[in-house]
């Protein structure tokens, strides 16, 4: 090859590494950074009318442009289409491009003197463009993504915290019903009540996140006061009252649950046994989740023994290691576990596993605050099955809410076999 060749070769192939340009993440599309943008406007600063015009704008661009990396998405239409689209004058849609360049930093005007905006191709074939190129959005799309996550993480924690506080409000309520008709002169019961009677019974988008925290703490509180009534009630009367519900403050309590006879724990709607006999739930053909809790073969009696012995301590140790994480990260200085602790920890799991907050309300509804919470512990487990792992936990936990409502959900038995499968790992 002569001189003058490899000189033109290289030529070329800069010229060729000149005309690449960034393009979308992964498999994104022009429509994905269409409701990128609507999810983090708020976030960003940017006001409805702003959001009008970057939209409108970007709807006129070719969507392979977005994806190709020898082109650059431009937006060719007049001030003037894109004020008649959005319902605002030219001044309007001016001013929002100047804000978008010089602002947001998510376009590059690139327009003639007078602001005309074209495309034609020359004679040597080559596309000549005037207008306003969103190569800058581009290059920032792995920030805003990053924005988003944020952003959905907030609404996650409101989330949370709303689920945790109609949990602590149905054991205040609980606590309540059964405390006042044994003690109905007492002042602390009614001034409790008075309280739980002043408190919002929904809360809207405007309530902060801090606002939601501190009523979680403010109804926590609530429901430590009530269970020290009832353990002063119980020690002064020297024997435990057979209609005031006993709660399991010690991890060392000689047991939390019969197979056949199951201690009387009570949610706010109705009363749920704190573990019945659980069997495989049902879903889809093509789900593991129908066979994953079905329980091995075990003889009655171990499994009455298991159940006679089943402290919180025992059920901490069949919890995954990122829910036990939760249940001590919910316990905090208190010295010792409550039910309360695993029931927030299944709510903190809900995300993590994919659970949507309406599942869990459903299984709330349908069996109780426990009886959800435990197959959450067993979803969150049985993920890692050595046979049938749980492939969809939001699925098996819809599918055990259909085998309470039909009473053929054996809990007891796959907590029984989950033991097993530990002792024997």
């Amino acid at each position: 090859m002569t001189w003058s060749k490899k000189l033109s070769s290289y030529a070329h192939a800069s010229q060729d590494e000149a005309d690449r340009f960034p393009v979308l993440p992964g498999n994104m599309q022009r429509s994905d950074v269409e409701r990128l943008l609507r999810r983090v406007a708020p976030a960003i600063g940017m006001n409805d009318g702003q959001l009008a015009v970057v939209l409108t704008m970007i709807d006129e661009t070719r969507p392979s442009d977005w994806t190709d990396p020898t082109m650059e998405p431009v937006c060719f239409s007049m001030q003037t289409n894109i004020a008649y689209q959005t319902g605002k004058d030219e001044r309007s849609v001016r001013r929002v491009e100047k804000i978008l360049e010089q602002n947001f930093g998510f376009i590059r005007k690139e327009v003639a003197m007078n602001g005309r905006r074209c495309r034609y191709r020359r004679a040597n074939g080559e596309e000549f463009r005037q207008g306003i190129v969103f190569t800058p959005l581009i290059e920032a799309i792995p920030r805003l993504i990053r924005l988003e996550a944020d952003v959905a993480s907030g609404r996650i924690d409101r989330s949370v915290v709303k689920q945790k506080i109609s949990a602590a409000k149905r054991q205040v309520k609980s606590l309540l019903m059964e405390l006042q008709p044994r003690h109905p002169n007492s002042q602390v019961l009614s001034e409790l009540a008075q309280q739980f009677v002043g408190w919002p019974t929904r809360f809207y988008a405007s309530v902060s996140a801090r606002e939601l925290k501190d009523h979680l703490d403010e109804v926590v509180s609530v429901v430590d006061k009530l269970k020290a009534f009832a353990s002063t009630k119980n020690e002064e009367s020297a024997r435990p009252d057979k209609d005031v519900r006993q709660y399991i403050q010690d991890t060392t309590q000689e047991k939390i649950v019969t197979c056949n006879d199951p201690v009387d724990i009570r949610t706010a709607r109705k009363r749920a046994d704190m573990i019945k006999s659980m069997a495989q739930p049902t879903g889809s053909a093509d789900c593991s989740e129908k066979q994953y809790a079905k329980p091995d073969r075990v003889h009655k009696d171990d499994v009455h023994r298991f159940g006679s012995h089943l402290t919180l301590k025992t059920l901490f140790n069949l919890c995954s290691d990122d829910m036990q994480m939760q249940i001590m990260i919910s316990q905090g200085d208190r010295p010792n576990l409550d039910e309360r602790d695993f029931i927030n920890a299944a709510i903190d799991r809900l995300q993590p596993l994919g659970i949507h907050p309406t599942a869990y309300r459903d299984a709330t509804d349908q069996m109780g605050e426990i009886e959800a919470m435990l197959c959450v512990l067993l979803i969150d487990r049985n993920r890692f099955h050595p046979v049938t792992p749980v492939l969809s936990p939001g699925g098996a936990l819809r599918a055990m809410t259909r085998r309470h409502a039909h009473g053929d959900l054996h809990l007891l038995q796959s907590l029984f076999g989950l033991m097993k499968r530990e002792t024997t790992a």
